[in-house]
């Protein structure tokens, strides 16, 4: 049985250049039958000056062991800029995608699912890059609200409240971390970050990124010893979140409703 689609506020991020991708997200949206609106990325390389002048380059460095690209900060800028305008004007949760994204047959169960358990998260991811350390906190159907000490990284597509919109855009800058890193630092900003798994907003793999270049090109790591801080800090992190999570009661199973 098909679940009603929701009548949710959707918005894509995409560069106005990215023909092709918005060509693809159009196939995807109208598998689903679920209606959006294109909101027009900040173009990286267009505007890198300005951005390297709202990046701390030294923390980045730090902090990700790595060179930053024109891409990372567009795509950081891209996602604050629409926190910023729903956190201003904004209906209470959004649906925000990066235009890369696709969806499974069941993805408007899952999205049913995960509103109605919205009291429970700030945020929440149906797509990942990376996602270690479940804690499952709800079921709903097939459905798990998961919780995460490890990393859990990705935005390809989640959900996101307007007060938790407003207050993150005010806390992002200067840029010190690819900004799904950031996010992960859920301890810092006291936000519940969930995910709801199985997921089903997969991003499409097909080696070409406007962050990282075709078949991961452009992905630049520094030596070994240099990462030595990014590697200090993910480790650190792991205990942060441990914290966080054990201080707001999200290390024991909770089911839904109750």
């Amino acid at each position: 049985m098909t679940a009603p689609l929701p009548d949710l506020p959707v918005q894509v991020i995409s560069l106005a250049r990215a023909t092709a991708r918005q060509a693809q997200v159009a196939q995807e949206f109208a598998r689903i039958g679920m209606g959006y609106t294109i909101f027009e990325g900040i173009d990286g390389a267009a505007h890198q000056a300005e951005l390297l002048g709202r990046t701390d380059l030294a923390a980045w460095h730090r902090n990700m062991g790595a060179p930053i690209s024109a891409g990372h900060m567009g795509c950081y800028a891209s996602h604050v800029e629409l926190w910023r305008q729903i956190g201003a004007e904004g209906p209470e949760i959004v649906l925000i995608c990066e235009d890369d994204v696709t969806f499974t047959a069941d993805f408007p169960q899952a999205l049913a699912a995960g509103l109605a358990m919205a009291e429970r998260w700030d945020i929440l991811r149906f797509s990942c890059i990376r996602a270690k350390g479940r804690l499952p906190q709800a079921r709903l159907g097939p459905f798990t609200l998961m919780a995460y000490w490890g990393p859990f990284t990705g935005n390809g597509c989640y959900l996101i409240k307007r007060a938790v919109a407003a207050r993150l855009t005010e806390r992002f800058y200067p840029i010190r971390r690819a900004h799904d890193h950031e996010l992960n630092r859920f301890f810092d900003h006291d936000i519940r970050l969930m995910g709801l798994e199985p997921f089903t907003a997969p991003p499409r793999d097909r080696g070409e990124s406007f962050i990282t270049g075709t078949a991961m090109a452009g992905a630049k790591k520094f030596p070994k010893y240099k990462r030595l801080p990014h590697y200090r800090q993910k480790l650190a992190n792991y205990a942060r979140r441990l914290i966080w999570l054990a201080r707001h009661g999200l290390l024991s199973f909770r089911r839904a409703g109750g």
